[in-house]
C-alpha cells in the first residue's frame, strides 16, 4: 500500500487557458512538463446500497493511452484540501477488476465482490508537469472534463499537488506560490464524492462535534480544521451554482473563524507570533467579503423579512443586482484572498495543529472572549445604520458558535441576526438604483418605511437575548 500525499485544489474553467499560457511562457514556474497529456477514462464501482461508499472506499478502473489501473483507496483525512489516505493500485489487463491482486490483509467481504457493479464515470484530459520545490518533489497534474452517470452530468475542473518524495509543508508553499497567480482554492470534495452525488444527496464530509463545549475547554485545532472544511465546501457550492447565499454562510463562517484566530493571537500564547500572517490574510478576507456582499444587503434583508410578504420583490432585486455582483465577485476572485489565505491557515494548522489544540492557554480565551463582546453589545446603543452593522458582526459571531455548540440559545441569537439584517436593509433600501418600475419602487419604499417597527423589534429581541443569556 502507498500512503498517497496530496493537495486538491479547484480552479475555475475560465483560468485554464491562463494556466496553460503560463506554463508556455515559463516552465520553471509549474514544473517539467510531462509531454502530452492523458486521456483518462475512470470507471467507478459500487453495490446497489453503496456499501463501498458506506465504508468511505472508493473502487475504480482508469483506462489511459497506457493500459488499465485499478486502484482502491480509503478516505483519510484532509486538512484544507491536503489529504492522507491508503491506496492500493495494480496494472491489469482489461477493464475488468482482479480481486486477487488486492493483499489478503482488506478482507474484502465475498458477498460486495459478486455484487459490485458500475456506478458513475470521470472522463478527463490530465496535463501533467513535475517540480522539484524545495527539498520535494512535486506532481502537478490539471484535470479538466466530466463526471456523468447515466442520467446527467457535471464539468470536472481541478488541480492536484501530489507529494512524490519530500515534505507536506513544500507541498502548502508550492501551492501558495500558484495561488498567487491562478484563482487556486483548496477543497477537499473528491472526484469520487462528487460522482456520487449524481446518484444520492451524499458527502463524504462528518462534521466533529462540540455540544456542550460553549463554556469548557475546546478544541482549537479541531475547530479551525472543521471551519476550514466548511469554508471550502460552501465556496465549491457557490462555484457550482452561483447562489449567493452559499456565499453569506461562507462569510459568516470566515467571520467566525477570524474570530478565533484573533483570539489565539491575542492570548500571547508561544504560538501566537508564527500566527502574525494567518491573523492578518484573514482579517482581510473578512473584510473583503463584507464589502463584496455590501449590495445584496436589502435582498437579504427582504427575504429573511417574517412580517414582509416582499420574497418576489427580493427575487427581482437580486436579478437585477447580478450583473453587477458576479462583475464583483470576478474581480474578488482575481485577487484570489480566500484561496491564499485558507492555504495559509492550512499550513499553520499542519505544523502547529497538534500544539494548538492540546493548548489550554488559547482554548479558553476564545470562549472568554465571546462573552466579553456580549457584555460590550449590551451596553451598545442602535440610533445609527453603523452601529447596527457593527453589532451585526458580533451577533454573527455568537450565533455561529451557539449553533457549532448546540446550544439552546442560538435559535433566539439567530431572530437577532435576522432583525438586524431587515433594520439595515431598510436603512439602506432608498439607496437602491437598481429597481427602475414604479411597483417595485413603490413596494420597496413601503417596506422601508416601517423601519422604526423594526427597530423596536430588534430592542426588544436584544433584550430578551439579554435577561435570557
Amino acid at each position: 500500500m502507498a500512503n498517497e500525499v496530496e493537495l486538491k485544489l479547484s480552479l475555475p474553467e475560465y483560468a485554464v487557458s491562463n494556466m496553460l499560457a503560463m506554463a508556455e511562457q515559463d516552465g520553471a514556474v509549474l514544473g517539467e512538463y510531462q509531454g502530452d497529456p492523458l486521456m483518462l477514462d475512470n470507471q467507478y464501482f459500487d453495490t446497489d446500497d453503496l456499501a463501498l461508499n458506506q465504508s468511505h472506499a472508493a473502487l475504480r478502473i482508469r483506462k489511459s493511452q497506457h493500459g488499465y489501473k485499478q486502484t482502491l483507496k480509503n478516505k483519510g483525512q484532509a486538512i484544507a484540501g491536503l489529504h492522507q489516505r491508503g491506496e492500493w493500485e495494480y496494472d491489469i489487463d482489461q477493464a475488468e477488476i482482479d480481486w486477487s491482486l488486492f493483499p489478503e490483509e482488506l478482507k474484502i467481504d465475498p458477498d460486495l465482490k459478486n455484487a459490485i457493479k458500475p456506478l458513475f464515470k470521470t472522463d478527463f484530459k490530465r496535463h501533467v508537469w513535475i517540480k522539484q520545490f524545495g527539498d520535494s518533489k512535486i506532481e502537478l497534474v490539471l484535470d479538466q472534463g466530466l463526471i456523468l452517470n447515466q442520467h446527467k452530468q457535471i464539468p470536472l475542473c481541478e488541480i492536484e499537488l501530489e507529494l512524490l518524495d519530500g515534505t507536506p509543508q513544500d507541498l502548502f508553499a508550492f501551492a501558495r506560490e500558484l495561488a498567487q497567480q491562478l484563482p487556486l482554492v483548496p477543497c477537499d470534495i473528491n472526484k469520487a464524492e462528487r460522482g456520487y452525488g449524481l446518484e444520492a444527496n451524499i458527502s463524504f464530509y462528518s462534521a466533529p462535534s462540540f455540544s456542550g463545549q460553549l463554556h469548557t475547554d475546546i478544541d482549537v485545532n479541531v475547530l479551525l480544521q472543521d471551519a476550514l472544511t466548511r469554508i471550502n465546501r460552501h465556496w465549491d457550492h457557490f462555484s457550482q451554482t452561483k447562489d449567493w447565499w452559499s456565499l453569506l454562510v461562507l462569510s459568516r463562517h470566515v467571520q467566525a473563524t477570524e474570530f478565533v484566530i484573533s483570539s489565539v493571537y491575542e492570548s500571547g500564547c508561544q504560538l501566537s507570533k508564527d500566527m502574525e500572517l494567518v491573523l492578518e490574510s484573514w482579517q482581510s478576507l473578512k473584510h473583503q467579503l463584507v464589502d463584496l456582499l455590501a449590495p445584496a444587503r436589502v435582498v437579504m434583508a427582504l427575504f429573511v423579512d417574517d412580517h414582509s410578504h416582499s420574497r418576489g420583490l427580493s427575487q427581482r432585486l437580486l436579478q437585477n443586482l447580478t450583473g453587477s455582483l458576479n462583475d464583483s465577485i470576478q474581480s474578488w476572485m482575481g485577487q484570489n484572498s480566500l484561496g491564499q489565505s485558507l492555504l495559509i491557515l492550512g499550513q499553520f494548522l499542519y505544523e502547529h495543529g497538534e500544539a494548538l489544540g492540546q493548548n489550554p492557554q488559547v482554548s479558553k480565551p476564545v470562549t472568554a472572549q465571546l462573552w466579553q463582546d456580549f457584555e460590550q453589545l449590551k451596553q451598545r446603543s442602535l440610533d445609527m445604520p453603523v452601529q447596527v452593522f457593527s453589532e451585526l458582526q458580533s451577533v454573527q459571531t455568537l450565533a455561529y458558535f451557539h449553533k457549532r455548540f448546540e446550544h439552546n440559545a442560538y435559535s433566539l441569537i439567530n431572530d437577532l441576526v435576522r432583525q438586524h439584517l431587515v433594520v439595515m436593509g431598510m436603512s439602506d433600501a432608498m439607496a437602491i438604483c437598481v429597481i427602475t418600475d414604479e411597483d417595485s419602487r413603490a413596494k420597496l419604499a413601503s417596506w422601508s418605511r416601517r423601519i422604526t417597527v423594526e427597530q423596536r423589534r430588534l430592542q426588544a429581541v436584544r433584550e430578551q437575548l439579554k435577561d435570557q443569556l
